[in-house]
């Protein structure tokens, strides 16, 4: 649709030979009237309240398929010097008229929300953006007809928006097109990505971009170089952040990793002294600080030490004057803090006193543990605490227990405790990765009768691992004789609508027709065809065994399913297959 303020042409349609029409082109009267709406529209906006909206509206018939992209940028042209009405017209449009808007619409309507100063509202649309357009295409479409300082303002908004999503990589993309286009996202923008680098111990990475950063004369703030000591600390080199002190950079944080680092290591005299410099500095002790020596001195069981520190945290009121009155609130706070061995410690304490705790408290320590990696500590308390209790432990506890164990090598033990918690109630649908792995890993140390036990627990709850954990199952159920223990497996995962992978049933086809339970086979192979899950050498299996039982129709009706999916053999292959239907 033309404007209508331009020179109009008559529109003529033409009668050719073409197979396709030429596109529709509105005639100047329609034009006008559309010129007319679009004004009439854009007045109701600006000048009535939006809660009468809808009825002034209603008389325009604007629905999904006649409220074009188009017809919105052109309402949005006449309203964009009054934002927030654009802004809300938007979201009406959207609800109310089915309104489905395209990348250059978002982009147009962010580039004018940051333009106008409104960069909160506009993180949405941006945030939407990024989960349905590569982001060069963003990127592109965002810097078209901006200012630098816009520009800049809104890749840096960009770049937020993939490490909300963390999705770093495409975050490390706009950084580098922004860069294409003469501007340099903000150093809070970089921050972000260092930060969720550091997340998911991208750590080479973040060296690498912050290597970028310091060549493209992106200059760091304070809480850059926490996120630097964060990073040396995670590298096991926390000694270095030393040398940002020296620089006269310094920060709680930067403390905190330096003086955890020493108290882990044991060398609590070199500790407690950056402990008096961070205090001499003016930075008063948190909670954080104080836990981490309280951690380590009950790791290598300084009990001096312990005392001492205990009763300055009652000091500061980081600990409360009574603490066997409060041990469940102690115990979760260092436990959710991370600090096992002092979390440990008022437990024991707890336990000695006979105080009962919660259920919650008991969650906590697990799953400190856990993700610590103490393994042989965890499992002990699970077995000793946990595992007797009657009360409902919430998943949130129990999950990284679980994902701990499915990282271990497969041990008696390790599968004892998988069925007790499958069996508590645990809820495996976030592990259904790990537990597929666990069982892969069982049958390739051949504990078949383990891996057996485990997988029937639970497919028994519904659950279905990752398809490709069967095959070691059936290829020795298929190479022992055990047929029909195959064909159990089978029908539970048929059960829950699952499906082998394809090669896992090449393996389950071939030994049927060995054991000669032709009609099993073909069974099977109807259900594979239902899931589409075929190959070439599949087909050519039930084909071969079809023409060996004289079945040529069926066969040949295989044969030529198989070259209509685009399934033939190779030439060699093919030969072979075809000589048995003479």
């Amino acid at each position: 649709m033309s404007h209508p303020h331009k020179p109009q042409k008559l529109y003529h349609r033409n009668i050719s030979d073409s197979s396709s029409p030429p596109p529709f082109k509105p005639d100047w009267r329609s034009r006008i009237r559309l010129a007319q709406i679009v004004t009439q529209i854009s007045t109701i906006l600006t000048q009535r309240s939006r809660s009468h909206w809808a009825s002034l509206l209603k008389p325009f018939k604007l629905g999904s398929s006649d409220f074009t992209p188009h017809l919105f940028l052109q309402i949005f042209h006449k309203t964009q010097n009054h934002p927030s009405v654009a802004l809300g017209f938007f979201n009406y449009a959207c609800k109310n008229l089915g309104f489905i808007p395209d990348l250059k619409t978002l982009c147009k309507l962010a580039r004018v929300l940051f333009g106008s100063g409104l960069s909160a509202q506009s993180k949405p649309i941006l945030g939407s953006l990024v989960q349905d357009y590569p982001a060069s295409r963003i990127v592109r479409a965002l810097v078209k007809g901006t200012d630098f300082d816009t520009r800049s303002s809104l890749l840096s908004s960009l770049l937020d928006c993939y490490c909300d999503g963390r999705l770093y990589l495409q975050a490390l993309e706009v950084y580098q097109r922004s860069k294409d286009y003469g501007c340099l996202v903000s150093i809070c923008g970089c921050n972000a990505l260092l930060g969720g680098l550091l997340d998911k111990n991208e750590i080479r990475m973040f060296w690498c971009f912050y290597g970028l950063m310091v060549r493209d004369g992106v200059s760091g703030n304070l809480f850059t170089w926490s996120l630097i000591a964060l990073a040396l600390s995670k590298d096991g080199k926390f000694e270095r952040i030393v040398k940002i002190f020296d620089m006269g950079i310094y920060c709680p944080t930067m403390y905190d990793l330096t003086i955890e680092g020493y108290c882990k290591r044991g060398d609590f005299k070199v500790a407690l002294i950056y402990l008096d410099e961070m205090q001499n500095k003016g930075i008063d002790p948190s909670f954080s600080t104080f836990s981490c020596i309280l951690d380590g001195a009950c790791e290598f069981r300084d009990v001096k030490l312990i005392s001492d520190v205990i009763n300055s945290m009652v000091g500061k009121g980081y600990l409360p004057k009574k603490i066997h009155e409060d041990y469940d609130l102690v115990i979760q706070k260092l436990s959710d803090s991370g600090k096992t061995f002092a979390a440990e410690l008022f437990y024991t304490r707890a336990k000695e006193e006979k105080i009962e705790l919660q259920g919650t408290t008991y969650g906590s320590v697990l799953r400190s543990l856990s993700n610590a990696r103490r393994v042989k500590d965890a499992i002990n308390f699970f077995d000793s605490a946990v595992a007797k209790r009657n009360d409902v432990i919430s998943d949130a506890y129990l999950l990284p227990f679980f994902k701990m164990l499915c990282e271990e090598s497969p041990s008696e033990d390790v599968s004892r405790l998988f069925k007790g918690l499958i069996e508590r109630g645990l809820t495996l649908a976030p592990c259904v990765g790990q537990i597929s792995a666990y069982i892969t890993s069982q049958c390739q140390n051949r504990w078949w009768k383990q891996a057996e036990e485990l997988l029937n627990v639970v497919l028994n709850k519904g659950i279905l691992p990752k398809a490709s954990c069967f095959s070691f199952l059936v290829k020795n159920y298929c190479c022992s004789g055990q047929i029909n223990s195959a064909i159990s497996l089978h029908a539970k995962v048929e059960g829950l609508d699952g499906n082998f992978d394809v090669n896992t049933y090449i393996k389950l086809l071939d030994g049927l027709f060995r054991e000669k339970k032709i009609e099993e086979a073909i069974r099977i192979f109807d259900y594979m065809r239902m899931h589409d899950v075929l190959s070439s050498e599949s087909f050519s299996i039930v084909i071969r065994r079809l023409c060996a039982e004289k079945n040529f129709k069926k066969a040949m009706r295989l044969h030529d399913e198989m070259l209509e999916m685009g399934l033939k053999p190779d030439a060699k292959k093919y030969k072979h297959l075809i000589s048995g239907f003479k």
